[in-house]
């Protein structure tokens, strides 16, 4: 907030979202206190995984759903477009460290999600996501031979 004439002028930073959770957005709320559930979309993969379980949080009005995307991954195309169609706000990822909430879902362990100020979980995004792979032989192959 900044003062000007006397009056306080909330400062907008450049793409954020300004309701359900940015400056003044109480003016705006149309219900109660709600509690916030962040979804940290990482990539097109992990979204599916998250998308799933999105219908948990369907009607109930006590919860209010934000998204975000940490911009940590490579295989990040395609991310931005996939949220726009949820109908769940997208909040930047700056925006979305600056803004407490209840629980942060997230389906992949990257980025900086240290930084963020709730509740964190993580789900698996896939069958063999978090499996732990055998060392690999480095012994010497026995049984092969070339010419008999």
């Amino acid at each position: 907030m900044s003062q000007v004439g006397g009056a306080q002028v909330a400062q907008e930073r450049a793409g954020w979202v300004r309701v359900p959770v940015g400056d003044g957005a109480v003016r705006w709320a149309t219900r109660g206190k709600c509690l916030r559930v962040l979804v940290v979309v990482h990539n097109v993969t992990s979204a599916t995984r998250l998308l799933d379980v999105l219908p948990l949080f369907d009607g109930d009005l006590r919860i209010q759903l934000l998204a975000t995307c940490p911009e940590s991954s490579a295989f990040s195309a395609g991310t931005a477009d996939l949220l726009a169609g949820t109908g769940v706000p997208v909040l930047p990822w700056d925006q979305a460290v600056e803004t407490p909430v209840d629980l942060a879902v997230s389906a992949s362990f990257g980025g900086q999600l240290e930084f963020l100020r709730g509740k964190l979980t993580i789900l698996s995004h896939g069958v063999g996501y978090t499996k732990r792979l055998a060392t690999p032989d480095t012994g010497h192959r026995i049984g092969i031979g070339i010419g008999g």
